[in-house]
């Protein structure tokens, strides 16, 4: 199977974005937490794959109950190049979403939770905005 130019290009694209955020992620921890003070969708992935190198899969389900959908999203992206029903993956992606969203907003709700955290005093962007405020009303 040959691949084209441009789908080299999306690829090395995709690549990039990923070891980008990759690299961000390393040196500060969730880039949307670290500026915004909220956990995002995402929040305990990581820590729910290192449990499941650990063979924990009790705690890899508490860290983030969707860990394997990342995995079965790439999965389905590799098929539908090698000719997966491209329309079967739209529903099994909006699925994947409405999980994700629906656990979220349970998480972000549910007073049990540690893991995702609603504190936009602690974002960068409300730092920034409360230190300019300060310096404008001296």
């Amino acid at each position: 199977m040959k691949i084209s130019k441009k789908e080299l290009k999306e690829h090395l694209e995709l690549i990039c974005i990923f070891l980008f955020i990759f690299l961000i992620y390393m040196f500060t921890g969730c880039p949307i937490k670290l500026f915004t003070g909220i956990s995002c969708a995402g929040c305990g992935m990581s820590r729910a794959y290192l449990s499941l190198l650990r063979l924990n899969f009790r705690d890899a389900f508490y860290f983030h109950p969707l860990f394997p959908c990342p995995v079965i999203f790439v999965a389905v992206y590799i098929m539908t190049k090698f000719g997966f029903s491209k329309k079967a993956a739209k529903v099994i992606y909006s699925i994947m979403a409405f999980l994700f969203i629906a656990v979220y907003i349970y998480r972000m709700i549910s007073p049990n939770d540690s893991i995702v955290v609603f504190e936009p005093q602690n974002g960068l962007i409300f730092k920034a905005i409360k230190y300019i405020f300060s310096a404008l009303t001296q």
